[in-house]
C-alpha cells in the first residue's frame, strides 16, 4: 500500500506525516532522526522509504515529520529540545486519537522515544530504538567527527549525498527520489525556521537539552527501569551508533525489563531501514505482533 500524506493541527501548528496500512491493530508511530536545522541531511518522514509500506501490511503506520522538518511547523524553539519534543509527541498521539502506539525511533528519534516511553508509558505499547548513537550513555559527539569536512553549500544535493554516503554501508539506497525529497525539505519553510531558531539561540541550543534529559532518564532507569517491551536495532557497519553503545544500552534496559531484545543487521550503516528494508520490517513487525499477542490491542488508527 502506497503511503499517503496527511496533516493535523496541534496547538495551532501543522504536523505533517506519511501514513500507510489498515486500521485495527495497535498503530506504529515512526520518528525520524537528525537534529533539525543542524544535521547535514534534511531529515523527515521521507527517509523511511520502502520500510514504511512493509511495516504497514497489517497495521496503520504513521511516520511523522518532527517539528522543523519536512512539512511540520516549528511552533517554538523549545520543540527542538528533547524535552520539548517529548511533550510534542505526547500531544500528537492524543491528537491522532491513539490510545497506545508502537514507537519506532531512529537516531535522535530513538532518544526522544525512550524519554517518552519513560515519561508516558501508558501510551506506549512497545519501543524500538534504531541506530541511535544518542540513546546510550556514550557517543553524543561522534557525529561531529563523522561529519568533518562536509561539502558546501550545506543541504545542497551534493552535500546531502556526501552525508548519506558517509553513513551508509552501500550507496545503492541513495536514489534520486530520496535526494529530491531531502532537497525539497531543505528549502522548505520548516527547515528554514529551524536553522533561524538555532542561529538565534546560538550555542545554547547546540546540545538540544540532551545532557539534562539523560541525567533524568538514567535516574529513572536505575530506580524503576522501563515499563514497556523494548528492542534495539543496530547495524554492523554504522559509523555513528557503535555496537558497544548498543550493548551498554541493552544491559541497562534488560536489567529490569525482561522483554528487551537486541538485533544487529549486517551489511547496513545508519539507515538499515533503507539499506535492508525487508529484514528491518521483519524484525520490527514481528516484535509488534508478539507484543500485540501478549496484550490485545485497544488502539485503532
Amino acid at each position: 500500500m502506497k503511503p499517503t500524506t496527511r496533516s493535523i493541527t496541534v496547538n495551532g501548528a501543522q504536523v505533517s506525516m506519511l501514513q500507510a496500512g489498515p486500521t485495527g491493530a495497535t498503530p506504529a508511530l515512526l520518528l525520524h532522526g537528525g537534529r533539525a536545522g543542524q544535521s547535514p541531511i534534511a531529515y523527515g518522514s521521507h527517509l523511511w522509504g520502502k520500510a514504511l509500506s512493509l511495516l504497514g501490511t497489517d497495521r496503520s503506520v504513521v511516520a511523522l515529520d518532527l517539528p522543523g522538518a519536512g512539512g511540520s511547523d516549528l511552533a517554538s524553539p523549545n520543540q527542538l529540545t528533547i524535552d520539548g519534543l517529548r511533550e510534542h509527541l505526547d500531544q500528537v498521539i492524543v491528537a491522532l486519537g491513539f490510545e497506545k502506539v508502537h514507537l519506532v525511533g531512529h537516531d535522535i528519534g530513538g532518544l526522544a522515544g525512550l524519554w517518552l516511553a519513560l515519561s508516558s508509558p501508558r501510551k506506549i505499547a512497545s519501543l524500538s530504538i534504531v541506530a541511535s548513537a544518542m540513546a546510550p550513555p556514550m557517543g553524543d559527539g561522534l557525529d561531529d567527527i563523522v561529519y568533518q569536512s562536509v561539502p558546501t553549500p550545506l543541504w545542497s544535493r551534493e552535500s546531502q549525498f556526501w552525508a548519506f554516503d558517509r553513513l551508509s554501508h552501500s550507496h545503492a539506497h541513495i536514489d534520486d527520489g530520496l535526494l529530491d525529497a531531502c532537497v525539497a525539505a531543505a528549502t522548505g519553510a520548516s527547515h528554514r525556521a529551524a536553522v533561524a531558531a538555532l542561529r538565534e539561540e546560538a550555542m545554547g541550543m547546540r546540545n538540544f537539552g540532551i545532557p539534562a534529559v539523560k541525567g533524568k532518564m538514567w535516574a529513572i532507569l536505575r530506580d524503576k527501569g522501563i515499563g514497556v517491551p523494548t528492542q534495539l536495532v543496530w547495524s554492523d557497519n554504522d559509523p555513528l551508533a557503535a555496537r558497544d553503545g548498543g550493548n551498554m544500552l541493552f544491559r541497562i534496559l534488560a536489567e529490569k525489563q525482561y522483554a528487551t531484545y537486541f538485533h544487529i543487521i549486517n551489511r547496513a550503516g545508519s539507515f538499515a531501514f533503507r539499506e535492508q528494508p525487508e529484514i528491518f520490517a521483519e524484525i520490527v513487525g514481528s516484535f509488534h505482533d508478539s507484543v500485540d499477542a501478549m496484550t490485545p490491542a485497544r488502539s485503532a488508527a
